[in-house]
C-alpha cells in the first residue's frame, strides 16, 4: 500500500438556482419558443439550390440521400478495404453521409474532407457525442453526464455544454450531434439510459434539453432529441432485445411524451426513434417505435407537428436485426416517415429494396422526395452547399479547449450531491490525525477512471496516512482487505459502474456489494462516492456517507475531493429518486 502527499485545486462554482414546476414552464415559453419556428426548422437556406439538386438527383440516388452509413473516423490508407468500402458507397451508391465511432479529432477531420472529395452532393456528417467529443475522439473534451446536469439544474451551463460540443463538431466537420437525451429515467434498473438521462422529472428533462438543443443549433450543428418515445423506463437494453412498455396513452402523454413535445415546439431539427415496442399503439408483432408509422407519422409527425428529420436509432441492434429482415426494415421505415436510415444492415439492399417498392408502386416517389427535401434544406442550412470541407489546422484549437474544460469543471462543481453524510463526517475534520484507507470498485463494464483519482487524492489529501486497493468484477476473498480496513479511521469507496451496451446492468458483483456492506457493519466511518449510477445506496444502506457525482471525468473527480476537503461546497440536488429515504430534489449542502 501506498503513502499519499498533498496539493490543492483550484476549481470553479456558481450559484445554484431551482424553480417550481410552474416556473419551469413559464420559463421554458419565454425561453425557447422564439429560438426556432418549429414550422421554419431550417432558416436561411437556400431554397433554390434545394430544388435544383432535388430535380437533379435521380429516384435511386433520391434514396441513397437517406442512407447513413458507419465509420470508426481513423483516417485510413486509400487502398485499404474500410476505405473502399466508404469510397464505393459514396461514388457508386451516392448515399447521404455517416456516422463516426471513434477516431483523432485531427484525422477524423482529414478524413472528412476526403470522404466529402468524393462527391458533388455534400455529405451529412454525424456522431454520438452526448456528453462531449471525448465520447467518441480520442483527444476529445469531456463533461460530466446528462445527470450530473440535472443535479446542478442550471439551464445556462446545458445551453453552454451544447453550444461548445457543437462548435468541435463543426471543427471537425461533424454537422449532427444524436444529443440530447430526453428520455426521463425513472427506473433504477434501467441498463442502458441512468446517467445519460437528465432525471426523472420532465420539467427538468426538458428544461436542461432544450438548453443544451438550443446552443447546439445556435452554433450551426443539428441536434438530436432523443430517444422518442421515451427509452427511461425500461431494464432491457434495446442492443440486446426488443423492450416492451405496456404503457396507457395517457400515460405517455403525461410523462413520457412531455420532453419530446416540448423540443419539437421549440424547434428542435432532429428526433431519433427508439427501438422499442408500445403494443398499447401499435400492436404489432415486435415492431419497435423506429418501424412504426402510428408512432412516427401519427404521433411525432401529425400530433406533434414535428416537420424536421426523424432518425431511426442504429439499426445493428439486436431489437431490431432479431425480428426483421434488412429489406423489411428499409420499407417500414419508408412507410413510418424516417428521413435519415441509419446504419442499415446493407446499404445496397436496402437502397434496392425502397427503390423497387417505389417502381412497384407501393411506395410514392412524392413520399421519397418529402424526406429528401428535408435532408437538402438541412445541408443548405449548414451551409454545405457552399463549403463542405473544414481545415484541420483550426481542429486543435477549438477540440477540448480550456473553455471546454472550464465549463465541465462549472458543471460537476455543481453537480456533487451529497446524499448522506452520518456524524458529520465530511467535509474531512482533523484528517492529519487519521489514517485513510481508499478501496476503488469497478463493475468491470468499463475501464475506470481510479488512477486519476487515486493520483488527485494523493496530491490533495492531508491524511497522516493513505493506503490504496483498486479493484475490478468479482473480487473473491477479501479478509485483506478487511484486515487493512480494520486499522483505518476512514474509508472511502469510489465506485465506478457505469453504463455500458450489452452488460444488461449498471450495479455491482455480490462480492463488492458483500465487502461494502462488511465494511459498513464494523462501525467505521464508510464514505462511498458513486461515479456513476446513483441508485447503488440501495445494495448498502448502512454505510455512514454517500456521494453522487454521476461521472468519472476528470473535473467530476477534481469536485468529489474539493468537497470532501471543503474546498468547495456541496451543491447538488438528486435529479432522480433512488429510494424512500433519498427522493427527487434531496441534497445536503453546506
Amino acid at each position: 500500500m501506498r503513502n499519499y502527499t498533498t496539493i490543492k485545486i483550484f476549481t470553479f462554482s456558481l450559484i445554484l438556482i431551482f424553480f417550481s414546476s410552474a416556473e419551469v414552464s413559464n420559463l421554458m415559453s419565454a425561453v425557447y419558443t422564439s429560438a426556432y419556428n418549429k414550422d421554419n426548422l431550417f432558416p436561411e437556406t437556400d431554397k433554390e439550390w434545394t430544388e435544383s439538386k432535388l430535380a437533379s438527383l435521380s429516384l435511386r440516388e433520391k434514396i441513397a440521400q437517406m442512407i447513413i452509413s458507419y465509420s470508426d473516423g481513423y483516417l485510413p490508407s486509400e487502398s485499404s478495404a474500410e476505405f473502399r468500402r466508404m469510397s464505393d458507397l459514396i461514388t457508386s451508391e451516392k448515399i447521404g453521409g455517416f456516422i463516426f465511432f471513434k477516431g483523432n479529432s485531427v484525422e477524423e477531420a482529414k478524413l472528412i474532407n476526403k470522404l466529402q472529395s468524393l462527391t458533388e452532393t455534400p455529405l451529412l456528417m454525424s456522431a454520438d457525442f452526448e456528453r462531449g467529443t471525448k465520447m467518441r475522439l480520442d483527444d476529445g473534451s469531456l463533461f460530466p453526464s446528462n445527470m450530473a446536469l440535472g443535479a446542478a439544474n442550471n439551464p445556462d451551463l446545458a445551453y453552454e455544454m451544447g453550444m461548445q460540443i457543437a462548435k468541435e463538431c463543426r471543427a471537425i466537420g461533424i454537422h449532427q450531434n444524436y444529443a440530447p437525451v430526453l428520455d426521463i429515467n425513472n427506473n433504477p434498473d434501467n441498463p442502458i439510459i441512468n446517467v445519460r438521462s437528465y432525471g426523472e422529472d420532465p420539467n427538468i428533462v426538458s428544461r436542461l434539453g432544450l438548453s443544451f438543443i438550443r446552443g447546439m443549433q445556435e452554433a450551426g450543428v443539428i441536434a438530436t432529441a432523443k430517444h422518442f418515445p421515451g427509452h427511461g423506463d425500461t431494464d432491457i437494453d434495446s442492443h440486446s432485445d426488443l423492450p416492451v412498455l405496456n404503457f396507457t396513452r395517457s400515460r405517455l402523454d403525461n410523462l413520457e411524451f412531455i420532453p419530446f413535445k416540448n423540443a419539437v415546439d421549440s424547434g428542435v431539427m432532429s428526433v431519433m426513434i427508439a427501438h422499442l415496442s408500445l403494443p398499447t399503439v401499435d400492436d404489432e408483432n415486435f415492431l419497435p417505435a423506429s418501424l412504426s408509422a402510428k408512432l412516427i407519422d401519427g404521433i411525432l409527425i401529425k400530433e406533434m407537428g414535428f416537420k424536421g428529420l426523424v432518425v431511426t436509432d442504429a439499426l445493428n441492434m439486436k431489437g431490431i436485426v432479431k425480428h426483421f429482415s434488412t429489406e423489411e426494415v428499409a420499407l417500414k421505415c419508408v412507410n413510418a416517415g424516417v428521413d435519415l436510415i441509419l446504419m442499415p444492415q446493407g446499404e445496397t439492399k436496402t437502397i434496392n429494396a425502397i427503390e423497387n417498392a417505389v417502381l412497384n408502386g407501393s411506395i410514392s416517389e412524392d413520399r421519397i422526395n418529402q424526406s429528401v427535401k428535408k435532408i437538402l434544406d438541412a445541408k443548405s442550412w449548414l451551409k454545405l452547399n457552399e463549403n463542405k470541407f473544414s481545415d484541420p489546422n483550426d481542429v486543435s484549437s477549438v477540440v477540448n479547449s480550456e473553455t471546454a474544460k472550464l465549463i465541465s469543471q462549472k458543471i460537476a462543481d455543481e453537480s456533487v450531491t451529497l446524499v448522506k453524510n452520518n456524524g458529520d463526517i465530511l467535509p474531512f475534520k482533523n484528517a492529519s490525525e487519521k489514517t485513510c484507507l481508499v478501496i476503488s470498485l469497478n463493475n468491470g463494464n468499463e475501464t475506470a477512471n481510479s488512477n486519476y483519482f487515486a493520483e488527485k487524492f494523493e496530491s490533495n489529501n492531508s491524511f497522516k496516512e493513505s493506503y490504496f486497493y483498486d479493484l475490478s468484477g468479482d473480487i473473491g476473498n477479501s479478509s485483506e482487505i478487511l484486515s487493512d480496513a480494520a486499522d483505518a479511521d476512514v474509508i472511502i469507496i469510489p465506485i465506478y459502474a457505469k453504463v455500458k451496451i450489452m452488460t444488461g446492468t449498471v450495479g455491482l458483483p455480490s462480492s463488492q456489494l458483500s465487502l461494502i456492506n462488511s465494511l459498513a457493519a464494523s462501525g467505521k466511518n464508510v464514505i462511498v462516492i458513486s461515479f456513476g449510477n446513483p441508485y447503488l445506496i440501495r445494495g448498502f444502506p448502512e454505510v455512514s456517507s454517500y456521494l453522487c457525482a454521476y461521472a468519472d471525468a476528470e473535473t467530476s473527480i477534481n469536485s468529489v475531493i474539493n468537497t470532501m476537503n471543503g474546498i468547495i461546497k456541496f451543491k447538488g440536488k438528486l435529479p432522480v429518486s433512488i429510494s424512500s429515504e433519498f427522493k427527487l430534489g434531496h441534497g445536503i449542502t453546506n
